[in-house]
């Protein structure tokens, strides 16, 4: 009678997924799958649609913003992870790269002002989309590490969302394990005595920042050493009652700030490495990375074709430098 029970409760664990026989029914995290999955999840208290592109055997989950005005399939086509830039299924996903570098995708929708339909974007102190976007960042890295059992959760943003990534990084630098920003300087906001951008050396998290010389968005043409950059009043325009403050740090200038904060050291604008288009400078036992691509505008696919000659280079750079964190 003993075997009989015995075998009951293993028949019941394995259909109901339930912790002990007779046990509590509580929820258990939703392990990657065996098999490559598209899915999609909501954070309580939020209105941020999340596609997840669930790896097989994943270890490592890359949280991906859009930039302004953008949307959520689209930067995945533009970085190579999907082959629609209007929707994500099994059969678009880029499985091959997801599954040889074991990772999961998980990509949130911004939000926007009821006054600006158009201006989806994440609040960044450059822009405001009417939602809390630093707690929803932190409720979804929670929520992706009790959900999936995935510890190393990093955050990657292009533009308006490169800019929500040194927020993160700034302000809550202990929610994700890594940063990396793509043509996304941090606000000049962080320039003010009131909000300034102090993770605290111990709490400073590994930062790669990506952009290129030619940006015409954030104007970096002629002015790399500058402490400042204005992003193009033409976007300004666009989505005017949007934005906070329409200035943002030079990626140089605040580098050598990053540095300073993080391992008391300097960055010198001379010392960087020249390999192809691209020149790094490289600090804090390479915990901060820069990449200024020579030629290299705003847009994902200009940085691409500069930096390499395949179609995922700037993911194939983001995954060398988070991955050793």
């Amino acid at each position: 009678m003993f075997v009989a029970l015995f075998r009951a409760c293993i028949i019941v664990l394995l259909l109901a997924g339930l912790s002990a026989c007779g046990g509590s029914s509580g929820s258990t995290p939703t392990v990657p799958p065996a098999t490559d999955q598209v899915a999609s999840l909501s954070v309580s208290g939020y209105p941020h649609a999340v596609d997840v592109y669930q790896t097989a055997g994943a270890t490592r989950a890359i949280v991906v913003l859009h930039g302004g005005g953008g949307d959520k399939t689209a930067i995945a086509y533009q970085l190579g992870m999907n082959a629609s830039s209007t929707s994500a299924t099994v059969a678009t996903v880029n499985w091959a790269w997801l599954d040889a570098h074991k990772v999961m995708l998980v990509m949130p929708q911004g939000q926007h002002l009821a006054t600006e339909p158009n201006g989806t974007t994440w609040s960044n102190r450059a822009m405001n989309s009417g939602v809390d976007d630093v707690a929803f960042l932190q409720a979804l890295a929670a929520k992706i590490r009790a959900d999936y059992g995935i510890s190393d959760v990093a955050l990657m943003g292009h533009s308006m969302g490169g800019v929500m990534t040194n927020r993160m990084w700034c302000e809550s630098p202990q929610t994700f394990n890594a940063y990396v920003s793509l043509a996304g300087p941090a606000s000049a906001s962080f320039n003010d005595t009131a909000t300034p951008c102090q993770p605290g050396s111990t709490a400073a998290k590994p930062y790669l920042g990506i952009i290129g010389d030619s940006d015409d968005i954030m104007q970096t043409a002629g002015a790399w050493s500058a402490a400042t950059w204005t992003v193009n009043p033409t976007v300004v325009i666009a989505a005017l009652t949007a934005w906070d403050n329409n200035i943002v740090i030079g990626e140089l200038h605040q580098q050598q700030a990053r540095t300073s904060m993080m391992c008391s050291a300097a960055l010198d604008p001379n010392a960087f490495v020249a390999e192809g288009n691209v020149d790094t400078w490289t600090t804090c036992g390479g915990k901060l990375v820069l990449k200024r691509v020579r030629g290299g505008e705003h847009g994902v696919a200009s940085l691409d074709a500069l930096m390499g000659s395949g179609s995922t280079d700037v993911m194939d750079a983001a995954w060398a430098f988070v991955s050793p964190f």
